[in-house]
């Protein structure tokens, strides 16, 4: 057991003189709260003063050894336990340590390995949640102790359940994108083509628009710029509109034309109720609907984070999406910092 200083409970008039044992935190309601005081810190006559002020009339002070692990040691053992690849941890502060992302992409959490941790007695460690979007500089997870000190028996559990993976990123992967514009109104001048906000979006996710193709509703037409897509290198072909029940919508009967294998057709989430995923020769096409023109955030987010993050698509995948899956599209959006497209 690693060797520490005993603590003391001393009022804060006696405490000149003594090295303070724990950090101590200055609140500002609604505009700070930061450490005013560290440990280590020697309580000098000026400090007695302002300590009480911040309404302390007690403090912890180093007398005598004893055995346990402080807080920062302990904090910091714990976020090391867990940490991941594209992961980096802070120094502790006030007895917290926060892991962030050194990458752009999906958040993992195992959540038995996460619960484990936290039924460790005096444990406290908190994470995004599974399958979180997540930038570079994003905190991803936070850990600390409820005492200033813990056993080493407590964090060995900890470093025991960190050998299977408790969190990970998947890092955003760089692909090549086609689109495919389908609708025979757009096709012949008839309506302007507004795929310009799709391809935007596209690009924000990193995807390299490395074709465009405008078809009118055939068929023929549909399967072939797919597979001329294909063709060309892309690595991806989404199709947008065109997947009504109405009966000029023919993209899905364009793209299993192609021979692909339509995976799913229906999503439980709104907006983007009917999307469709297929698979061609290893690689996938999207098939948008109509909201992706006016929806900021649909179906086609939560599938396109998981396709560029690695993950290979199932129909199990999207029935769990059904939970989590309505947007309200509220006034002010703040995906994807909301329960939209997490899942199970």
């Amino acid at each position: 057991m690693k060797e520490v200083t005993q603590l003391k409970k001393i009022s804060v008039e006696k405490a000149l003189g003594m090295t303070l044992a724990h950090d101590i935190t200055e609140i500002v309601p609604g505009k700070k709260k930061d450490v005013a005081f560290s440990r280590g810190k020697i309580i000098e006559k000026g400090d007695i003063e302002r300590l009480l002020d911040l309404g302390k009339r007690y403090l912890y002070v180093f007398e005598g050894p004893a055995k346990g692990v402080h807080e920062d040691d302990a904090s910091t053992r714990i976020a090391q336990a867990i940490l991941g690849e594209y992961m980096e941890y802070t120094s502790p502060k006030e007895g917290k340590v926060t892991i962030k992302t050194t990458e752009n992409g999906l958040f993992y959490v195992n959540a038995q390995h996460l619960f484990a941790i936290n039924k460790i007695k005096n444990v406290l460690l908190s994470t995004l949640p599974n399958r979180h979007l997540v930038k570079k500089g994003d905190i991803i997870a936070a850990t600390r102790i409820i005492p200033l000190y813990i056993d080493e028996k407590s964090l060995k559990r900890v470093e025991k359940i960190g050998e299977g993976r408790v969190i990970s990123v998947s890092p955003f992967k760089s692909l090549n994108i086609g689109l495919v514009i389908t609708g025979s109104e757009v096709y012949t001048g008839r309506v302007q083509d507004g795929s310009s906000l799709v391809e935007n979006k596209l690009r924000n996710y990193g995807l390299t628009v490395a074709g465009k193709i405008i078809v009118p509703d055939e068929i023929s037409m549909i399967k072939d710029a797919i597979l001329s897509l294909f063709n060309s290198g892309v690595d991806l072909v989404l199709t947008t509109a065109g997947l009504s029940v109405d009966p000029d919508d023919v993209t899905k009967e364009g793209i299993e034309a192609t021979g692909a294998e339509t995976l799913f057709y229906g999503t439980p989430v709104f907006p983007g109720a009917m999307f469709l995923v297929a698979r061609f020769r290893g690689k996938y096409i999207l098939g948008a609907p109509a909201c992706v023109y006016y929806n900021r955030n649909t179906v086609l987010d939560i599938i396109l984070t998981r396709l560029l993050a690695g993950e290979r698509m199932h129909k199990n995948d999207m029935v769990k999406l059904s939970y989590g899956g309505l947007c309200l599209q509220c006034d002010e959006c703040h995906y994807p910092t909301c329960f939209f497209g997490k899942g199970l």
